[in-house]
């Protein structure tokens, strides 16, 4: 190894170091075009997930606010029915007492009159 290196020539060294430094140059030149389109990759990546994570949030409130909406009708619809129901039970049960009171006058009359004196 030595006998080769004492055989080539300084020429073909200087000449064989600058070929090293020009591909040299050319990979840290392409590393560096590299980085620059990792760096765009990676900024179009957050930019889309930022905006997929948008778009899921708004979708997600507008669901939300539907379904608040939706029970909130509900609710509504429910107790009106609730109060139609109540009104109705009232007016019956008023009616029942009325009829129970009536059937108590007319059971008194009844017991406290003699028949055999009307005939």
């Amino acid at each position: 190894m030595a006998t080769e290196m004492a055989r080539t020539r300084p020429e073909d060294t200087a000449s064989r170091i600058s070929v090293l430094e020009s591909q040299v140059e050319d990979i840290s030149a392409d590393v560096l075009k590299l980085e620059v389109k990792i760096d765009a990759n990676y900024s179009t990546l957050h930019h889309r997930i930022s905006d997929l994570r948008d778009d899921i949030h708004a979708n997600i409130d507008a669901k939300h606010t539907l379904l608040v909406d939706k029970l909130d009708k509900q609710a509504l619809n429910s107790t009106l029915q609730h109060q139609a129901l109540s009104e109705k039970i009232q007016s019956i049960e008023k009616w029942r007492w009325m009829i129970m009171g009536g059937a108590v006058v007319v059971g008194y009359v009844l017991a406290h009159v003699k028949l055999d004196s009307l005939f």
